[in-house]
């Protein structure tokens, strides 16, 4: 009767941790709110940056804003100044962060008056598409993860005419602070330009 119990529980604590561990890993999503439930793909090449493809994950969040990073929310941005996608996406995660990608419109704004400092083209974290080519945002990927799809509906966002988003020669785009042509209509890229960067880390 003891050794029935013993297996019993045994088999009982077995099943806990295998369901709490499962848990954790639904949807491909990580820690952080949003982030990582629809992952950049692995063929999102940069064909101007040695077919470099952003795969990075932030480990933890920001307990605090540290100096010279503004707090919005639960998130942290600073102003990396003008580097290529894939440096300034290389110093954002060095700092546990992604180039930032506007969640919607207020963000955007709020972004655009408190962390950028120069009215001139800034790289935005979207990259690649799930269509091979596209104009639609709601098609592309983000470097965090985030959702495009579910981002779109709020920040209503387009391409200017003849531009689009590919996989490999041009998986990047950008605005341009305090321009009302182009703060909701977005410039496709090569990614290798030297542009302006703004970093976005969750605080957790």
């Amino acid at each position: 009767m003891l050794l029935v119990f013993a297996l019993l529980i045994g088999v009982t604590s077995a099943a806990n941790v295998i369901c709490t561990d499962y848990g954790k890993d639904i949807g491909g999503g990580g820690a952080f709110d949003g982030y990582y439930v629809r992952p950049v793909p692995t063929n999102c090449r940069f064909q101007h940056r040695g077919n470099w493809s952003p795969q990075f994950r932030i480990k933890e969040g920001q307990p605090q804003c540290r100096g010279g990073w503004r707090k919005w929310k639960n998130k942290c941005y600073f102003e990396a100044g003008g580097r290529n996608w894939q440096d300034g996406e290389r110093f954002c995660n060095q700092h546990q962060a992604h180039i930032w990608q506007p969640n919607d419109r207020e963000e955007y704004q709020w972004v655009e008056q408190n962390v950028m400092r120069h009215n001139t083209w800034y790289y935005l974290g979207t990259v690649c598409n799930s269509r091979g080519q596209t104009t639609n945002p709601a098609d592309f990927f983000t470097a965090s993860g985030e959702d495009m799809r579910q981002i779109q509906q709020k920040l209503n966002a387009r391409m200017h005419p003849g531009h689009h988003i590919n996989n490999h020669s041009h998986p990047c785009m950008m605005s341009h602070r305090n321009n009302n042509d182009w703060r909701w209509q977005y410039h496709h890229q090569h990614c290798h330009e030297g542009h302006h960067v703004v970093c976005e880390a969750p605080m957790g």
